[in-house]
């Protein structure tokens, strides 16, 4: 194993991370995978049926120009299951193992001595033993349209039973990003929900409410009966999230729930993230967070005149496209806080498939983390450092007229 000695990754040290790499594709946007926004909610795969999950993606674009100073696989996808979800305040770590870590170093993209244990998964305290590879390491996919087209078979055969948060994985050093699979997906063996402990998911995206108006928290469950919910919340930008319990033993109806969330007075003007735990009666928790941090403005919708701009990708100066500006909850829009949640569609465990894209089934690299990456992955505010997010979307325009022109040119 590398030593290292750095503290551990901060939204600045990630941000920071492309100005000392050595190759051409430093600032350049990370291409993200693209879940359907049809996935379900909740998909249930009773092993007893079927082990096999389909899951289906697309690109945004293809992105297969890799330089000479970049690793030999680099802008290439992965594919990865984790056994619990994540807010996202809480970062991801970016290198998956100490052998990437090596990969990278051998061009010169980063220095390994500067790597902490907690920035690999690998050595991770918090998720070395909560990450499984859905796709081989040594098999990472081109980010091309007939490569997204196949889509993702995920064999569950060796998996503890129980809920799974899936992350598309973008290759890219020495800035690597995750995209979260919408949804949750339940890993079971039969009907008995005794054997396992449940699962949840959220899926409002809206990232914007008003301090005096209440916020609708709608997502998906499924436990034991008796099971309850409760919501907590925590203000963000201290470094470490403090919840606070804001209601709690909600009794849960079916497989779909909705939860009034009226910030705090203390929280308005603030950033906040939010928590739904699910526990059963065995006492048995599962934590499903928001795809977005929550910003609370002062006033109220009723009130106010100004325009508000949501929908950006946590991981916005590194993924491409990093706003949406799509017309509902699901692409950007901040719509009616009312009304943004996506419905808890169930897939059907029997056939072992995950919903498609015409509805049966199912970024922000984010959160992007996201983090929405996190698109999921890396975990950090809805909004980069102004300077580098427009040279980011700079460089990404830059590289898209370069690839048109290349297109009309006279072979």
């Amino acid at each position: 194993m590398i030593p290292n000695s750095l503290p551990g990754l901060t939204f600045a040290a990630l941000v920071a991370a492309p100005a000392a790499a050595s190759a051409a594709n430093g600032i350049e946007p990370r291409t993200p995978v693209d879940w359907p926004d049809a996935t379900a909610c909740l998909t249930v795969v009773d092993r007893q049926q079927s082990a096999m999950v389909h899951m289906p993606y697309s690109v945004p674009f293809e992105d297969v120009d890799v330089t000479v100073d970049e690793v030999a696989d680099s802008r290439t996808h992965q594919f990865i299951a984790f056994c619990r979800d994540h807010s996202r305040e809480e970062f991801l770590p970016i290198w998956l193992t100490w052998s990437d870590v090596e990969a990278a170093a051998a061009k010169m993209l980063v220095d390994p001595l500067a790597v902490e244990d907690d920035e690999v998964l690998e050595t991770s305290s918090v998720w070395k033993d909560c990450w499984f590879p859905i796709t081989p390491h040594d098999a990472r996919r081109p980010i091309t349209f007939a490569e997204a087209k196949k889509g993702v078979d995920w064999d569950t055969t060796a998996l503890p039973a129980g809920a799974y948060v899936v992350q598309g994985y973008t290759w890219e050093p020495a800035v690597n990003i995750y995209a979260q699979r919408p949804g949750v997906v339940h890993v079971v063996d039969g009907p008995d929900l005794a054997a396992v402990g449940p699962a949840a998911a959220v899926t409002t995206t809206l990232d914007f409410t008003f301090a005096e108006d209440t916020y609708t928290i709608e997502g998906c469950t499924r436990a034991l009966p008796g099971s309850t919910l409760s919501v907590h919340w925590s203000i963000t930008g201290a470094g470490v999230l403090d919840w606070k319990l804001y209601t709690e033993d909600v009794p849960i109806d079916g497989e779909a729930f909705t939860l009034p969330f009226l910030p705090p007075p203390e929280a308005s003007g603030r950033t906040v993230a939010l928590r739904v735990d699910v526990t059963d009666p065995m006492q048995r928790t599962f934590s499903a967070y928001p795809p977005n941090l929550l910003t609370v403005l002062p006033g109220s919708a009723g009130d106010t005149t100004s325009d508000t701009t949501a929908g950006c990708n946590p991981e916005a100066a590194f993924v491409a496209d990093p706003c949406d500006t799509g017309g509902d909850g699901s692409t950007g829009d901040p719509g009616d806080p009312t009304t943004a949640a996506t419905s808890a569609a169930t897939s059907d465990g029997s056939s072992g498939d995950m919903a498609d894209s015409t509805g049966t089934g199912g970024s922000s690299s984010s959160a992007g983390p996201a983090l929405t990456p996190d698109s999921s992955g890396c975990s950090c505010d809805a909004t980069p450092p102004a300077g580098l997010a427009w040279a980011s979307l700079l460089v990404l325009g830059l590289r898209r007229r370069r690839r048109r022109d290349q297109a009309a040119a006279p072979s």
